[in-house]
């Protein structure tokens, strides 16, 4: 289906090796053999794959053939992600306002909820943009989009991510509880705070695949 066009393999890093070695013999002979054919055929579509993860790190642990890669890699075009083109921000959320219902449309967007998406780091990029843009929406019900429509996670990490930062934000969070009288139920309390940006974040990382963010 796709001779004459392009084939496009989304997140090639979730690729079986056994996929892997056959897609590297139709990218080297440009021929392949249909399922229960035993006639080769022969395909000129171009190639483009995706993915969100660094195949060096891959291929340095085996899960990924370094044959395949240099195969694939013949011209590679880098994404920046969301935080590192703030400037996208803006028209990016214009665009998704533009696709809704008149009916549903807000009556505009207040300088400080740009000035409060600068400001987040958009782990799961486009994607955590959107879903955030159509919960200040529900939120707003027509009115003036502001930064408190945002959904806002019980748990927020600043700086460099890393476990000593992660363990004081818990720290931070349970002193704060304790401080208003919380005594009991800290640990189910605490998972239902970190357990949905957890799965929401992974669930962006890996376009959805709920196969890959279970994993």
């Amino acid at each position: 289906l796709a001779t004459g066009g392009t084939l496009f393999l989304d997140e090639i890093a979730e690729t079986p090796p056994a996929v892997q070695v056959k897609l590297l013999r139709v990218l080297e002979t440009q021929r392949y053999c249909p399922v229960g054919s035993g006639l080769e055929r022969t395909t000129n579509a171009r190639v483009v794959a995706a993915t969100h993860r660094p195949l060096g790190d891959l291929i340095a642990k085996g899960d990924f053939r370094s044959d395949f890669f240099h195969r694939l890699s013949v011209f590679t075009v880098r994404l920046p992600a969301l935080r590192e083109r703030p400037e996208d921000l803006r028209p990016l959320v214009e665009c998704f306002l533009s696709q809704l219902d008149a009916d549903i449309r807000p009556g505009g967007v207040d300088a400080g909820f740009w000035e409060a998406l600068s400001r987040r780091p958009w782990p799961g990029n486009v994607r955590e943009l959107r879903n955030a843009v159509d919960h200040a929406v529900v939120l707003a019900r027509g009115d003036v989009l502001r930064p408190e429509h945002l959904p806002r996670p019980e748990v927020q990490l600043s700086g460099e991510r890393t476990s000593s930062t992660l363990a004081d934000a818990v720290s931070n969070w349970v002193e704060q509880q304790l401080a208003e009288g919380c005594v009991t139920d800290l640990h189910e309390r605490l998972l239902a705070a970190v357990e949905p940006p957890l799965l929401q974040s992974v669930l962006a990382s890996t376009g959805q695949n709920r196969t890959a963010a279970a994993k």
